[in-house]
């Protein structure tokens, strides 16, 4: 049957003539890439976050941003064509997410402000990652009605409140973004490269 990459969807299900980014198998390719990342991964954080259970509804939020996390840096690579960060971002990985925020339109808190996106992936990226809690004092939940707010605004080192509801939102509204832009064939990263060819890059190195 093959490697499986999305819901339904195997390695041979992807098609060969995408170098060609106006194949007229791209929109079936869109439709696996915008599976694997919703059958995979959206898809159960919607139900955690809208679940009855009140004990998983509340206590969801470190599930949810390490998820979010994750989703991050992998939207990144496939932005840019990378088969996994440290091809471009060896022993600077912060980067990565300074860079990704800096071009996104929906985190307005981080967009030229390199040390906000530089404590996030501190204090919430590795802090989830490798040791299953945030870092410094930043706390996340649903309470607040911003999305991102410092502990304190002249030292963002002390810790950042993030509202996971709002968080994740923006989050896939930049995927959907993404998804829409790779359905013109002409659209282009912010290095001026296709975007078709760089996610055909990316997912060749998941396929083969």
């Amino acid at each position: 049957m093959g490697k499986s990459i999305a819901n339904k969807y195997f390695d041979s299900d992807w098609p060969s003539t995408l170098s060609d980014r106006h194949s007229k198998d791209w929109p079936n390719a869109i439709r696996i890439i915008r599976s694997r990342f919703e059958s995979r991964y959206f898809k159960q954080i919607e139900v955690l976050m809208a679940s009855k259970e009140k004990e998983i509804k509340f206590n969801c939020g470190f599930l949810v941003m390490t998820i979010d996390c994750l989703l991050i840096e992998t939207l990144h690579q496939f932005h840019l064509g990378l088969y996994h960060t440290n091809e471009l971002y060896k022993n600077r990985n912060a980067q990565a997410f300074i860079d990704f925020f800096n071009n996104s339109s929906y985190f307005p808190f981080f967009n030229g402000n390199d040390e906000a996106s530089r404590q996030f992936y501190w204090q919430i990226r590795c802090g989830l990652l490798h040791q299953a809690e945030s870092k410094s004092q930043s706390i996340i939940n649903i309470r607040e009605n911003e999305m991102i707010i410092p502990n304190d605004q002249t030292d963002l080192s002390k810790g950042l409140v993030i509202n996971r509801n709002l968080f994740h939102n923006a989050l896939v509204k930049e995927f959907e973004m993404y998804i829409k832009n790779l359905e013109n064939p002409d659209s282009r990263n912010t290095n001026g490269d296709f975007l078709r060819e760089k996610c055909h890059r990316k997912m060749w190195s998941i396929v083969c």
